[in-house]
């Protein structure tokens, strides 16, 4: 009778999903740009703590103008009527009144690799003088572009932004899974490349509540005393009825 050995368990290397030290990031920054499992980050800055690099504030930015408008309907709304371009060279200065927010951008352009994501935080200088990033911190491996920072000064004095400043901090995480493993290298997501701030790209309502079963007769809009701007009297009222949508007064 034949006797079987016993077989050792095949031992498997395990994946661990941490943060990268400053020395991991420079080792990614080191591999040729063409690699999927590079990093870049150009301008590189001069500020790397042991588990972060800082960021600084580009010449870019989206002020907000609400006397443009009453409401914004997500979707129908051109980011335009919310927001203002405005170029701030390096050496000036913009005021960020009290109780108010500006989308601006980070100076440095980056490419994440296939295996890596980023958080975005605040430095705690700037949360000391009541300036929080409230930019949607999380950023997918394969991400190309200049991060659009939501700036809100939420104290209640007017604090001056200089373009250049070190205004945030870059966390990278290495992820359990490659992604150039499960697909091909296809960068995907609704802001892909902005060497800018960009305003915000939003569904139709309709196409949102849609996978809810909320049919486009249901959807309802606000009343024409919202929309006294002329732009959004002839254009977003003027559509959303052609479109067959029951506008109702409050």
């Amino acid at each position: 009778m034949a006797i079987k050995k016993k077989q050792k368990p095949v031992k498997t290397k395990p994946n661990y999903s941490g943060v990268l030290t400053k020395d991991d990031i420079i080792k990614r920054l080191e591999k040729p740009v063409k690699e999927l499992r590079s990093l870049v980050i150009t301008p590189l800055p001069d500020g790397f703590d042991r588990d972060s690099i800082d960021l600084r504030l580009g010449s870019h930015f989206f002020v907000p103008r609400s006397y443009r408008s009453h409401c914004f309907i997500p979707g129908l709304t051109s980011p335009h009527h919310l927001y203002q371009e405005q170029y701030i060279p390096m050496g000036s200065f913009l005021v960020l009144p009290a109780h108010n927010t500006v989308l601006g951008g980070t100076l440095e352009y980056i490419k994440l690799p296939s295996d890596v994501s980023g958080e975005v935080l605040n430095k705690s200088s700037w949360a000391r003088t009541f300036i929080t990033i409230e930019t949607a911190p999380w950023i997918h491996p394969l991400f190309r572009g200049c991060l659009t920072l939501e700036i809100a000064n939420v104290s209640n004095a007017p604090v001056i932004l200089y373009p250049g400043v070190k205004i945030a901090q870059l966390i990278l995480l290495s992820t359990t899974c490659d992604t150039s493993k499960k697909k091909k290298d296809e960068i995907e997501g609704t802001y892909i490349g902005p060497v800018r701030p960009e305003p915000a790209q939003l569904q139709y309502t309709e196409k949102a509540l849609d996978p809810l079963g909320i049919s486009k007769d249901e959807v309802t809009y606000p009343g024409d005393e919202y929309l006294n701007h002329e732009d959004f009297q002839t254009h977003v009222a003027d559509m959303l009825r052609a479109k067959g949508y029951t506008i109702k007064k409050p």
